[in-house]
């Protein structure tokens, strides 16, 4: 017979997960002494290694209990179980890599930008989900759209702050009417959800754009000077100002510490 360190050892387990699956009717040894010397026997491994192989599939111990007890009906459902967990894993894992190569992609990028610089960019089409529209720019208003619209995404999403703002009906034709004009939060339908949330394309084509500090008085002197350049270069925009967060972190408003305000080009 094997004593538990060596049938820990043959097993790449500890003599303490032996105790304890020991302890929780899960795995016990062939024989026990008076002095609590455990002893097991090589035909055990194979029922230990299952074990061990369900709890690496974050298998819970109960699960594996009602396994050992009708392991014909049971061990089917629970991988079944198991393997959309992991898928579920798995999607979210996708989710941190795109938050991730994101913001990389967005610190190489913004090195290259100068605020209030107008230029033109070529945009391809995205969709976005979009809050209800909001007539008031008050603090306590956006924080409870904010949060409402978020609510029925994940947690993630609102680290994924790369293509997410607003969506304001203005014309570029009224810088100053930024203050009053109703808007909706919208962020990019970048993954498959249950939830049923409105969405809104952003069509594919050119756009007239300027990166600004995320404030009342920043925004405003972008959308004159991006006024200015469209009136010099004979552009003529649609009234839909898309402002795109440009930055780490949500710090205010939900906003970033800058944004683009983008103009599609008719």
């Amino acid at each position: 017979m094997l004593k538990i360190s060596e049938m820990a050892n043959l097993a790449g387990t500890t003599r303490r997960t032996l105790i304890y699956y020991d302890e929780q009717g899960i795995f016990k040894p062939i024989k026990k002494t008076k002095n609590g010397y455990r002893y097991y026997d090589y035909s055990q491994l194979y029922d230990l290694m299952l074990i061990l192989g369900l709890r690496n599939l974050n298998i819970s111990l109960e699960e594996i209990k009602a396994i050992k007890e009708d392991s014909s009906n049971s061990i089917t459902k629970t991988l079944v179980e198991a393997k959309e967990k992991v898928n579920n894993e798995i999607h979210k894992l996708k989710q941190i890599r795109k938050v991730i190569n994101q913001k990389i992609d967005q610190n190489t990028f913004s090195k290259n930008q100068t605020l209030y610089e107008p230029v033109i960019f070529q945009c391809d089409e995205v969709n976005f989900w979009c809050s209800n529209k909001a007539a008031s720019c008050t603090e306590e208003e956006i924080a409870e759209l904010f949060s409402s619209f978020y609510k029925n995404l994940n947690s993630l999403t609102i680290m994924n702050s790369g293509l997410s703002g607003f969506l304001t009906d203005l014309s570029l034709n009224n810088p100053p009417g930024y203050v009053d004009a109703g808007f909706r939060i919208i962020k990019e339908a970048d993954f498959i959800t249950d939830t049923i949330i409105p969405k809104i394309n952003k069509v594919a084509g050119n756009y007239a754009c300027i990166l600004v500090e995320n404030n009342e008085e920043g925004i405003i002197k972008g959308l004159k000077l991006l006024k200015t350049f469209c009136e010099t270069h004979d552009l003529k925009t649609n009234n839909n100002l898309w402002q795109i967060n440009f930055g780490d972190s949500i710090i205010e408003k939900g906003t970033t510490k800058s944004s683009w305000l983008e103009y599609k080009i008719l």
